[in-house]
């Protein structure tokens, strides 16, 4: 199975389970009248959501090179993120403004067994979704997967959040307000998750150096025929990592070798940064500065 189907089964195994956690929460809402479950279950939505953005998203980036995108369509994965962003800012901001309303007019239902335990149950799959989507991430270098792991983390964090309020006020009689108390700090984090999201998502998209320069050189210099190495770059576009630097070498060297100069340096900085790695070198003899011609 190829690398972008893998990251399509994951994201439709997620939306499947996002929706399934969404409907639960909003029915037991409705049901009991207990808004900060209803609340829960609508930022489950924005889960299955965000699901559905990286599906359509996935549809553009596995495209091949056209005339129009000569390093591909991966960078569609990177804008897709910035939706995520997006999400989590609103979603912290309606957090905070429910949070404010449960200050002025808290009002609270005790719930029943079942709904803690169906509460429990949701918990449970939020935590398997984050982790199972985070990993496949990180295995498939995939940044989508990652950034949406992290919205569903953010959804773990307020779940939690519900399920203690729900335990404090039901067993031990906790005061009212510390459902808002709690939102208020679930805000908090949901608005660093989606800072840290935008801030990797924005170093892709502004071309940051994605490999530091020195563990380019120390990989490079380890062949014999490189004399040194200079004007190094690096960027990153999805799940691909480009790289293109000068290198010296002898100036006698044929152009066969040279060419298979360039070749074994390409071999070895994959083997060093992993296959979807594109490399371009520029190699130059040794004590020979090119000059312009009038």
């Amino acid at each position: 199975m190829s690398k972008n189907k893998q990251v399509l089964f994951v994201l439709w195994l997620t939306l499947l389970l996002n929706i399934l956690v969404s409907s639960i929460k909003i029915i037991v809402g409705l049901l009991t009248g207990i808004g900060s479950i209803l609340a829960d279950g609508y930022h489950s939505l924005a889960d299955a959501s965000s699901n559905i953005i990286g599906l359509f998203t996935m549809r553009i980036a596995q495209k091949p090179i056209d005339s129009d995108h000569a390093y591909g369509h991966q960078r569609y994965e990177t804008l897709a993120t910035l939706f995520i962003v997006a999400l989590l800012a609103y979603l912290g901001i309606e957090v905070i403004f429910k949070s404010i309303e449960s200050f002025q007019n808290p009002a609270f239902s005790k719930p029943e067994p079942l709904t803690l335990l169906l509460m429990i149950f949701t918990f449970g799959v939020n935590i398997f979704v984050a982790t199972y989507e985070n990993l496949a991430g990180k295995r498939l270098k995939s940044t989508l997967l990652i950034a949406d792991s992290k919205h569903t983390l953010s959804d773990i964090y307020i779940s939690a959040g519900v399920l203690i309020n729900l335990l404090l006020i039901t067993f031990l009689n906790a005061p009212l307000w510390l459902d808002a108390l709690t939102s208020m700090l679930v805000a908090l984090i949901i608005f660093k998750t989606a800072y840290g999201i935008f801030k990797e998502s924005s170093q892709e998209l502004t071309d940051a150096i994605a490999i530091e320069p020195q563990l380019i050189t120390d990989i490079v210099l380890k062949n014999p025929h490189v004399y040194s190495i200079h004007k190094i770059r690096s960027r990153k576009s999805g799940s691909q990592i480009f790289i293109d630097f000068h290198v010296k070498s002898d100036p006698n060297m044929p152009l066969v070798d040279a060419h298979n100069l360039s070749h074994d340096l390409e071999n070895d900085l994959r083997s060093a940064f992993g296959e979807d790695l594109g490399v371009i070198v520029h190699v130059e003899p040794e004590g020979y500065s090119y000059k312009k011609k009038d």
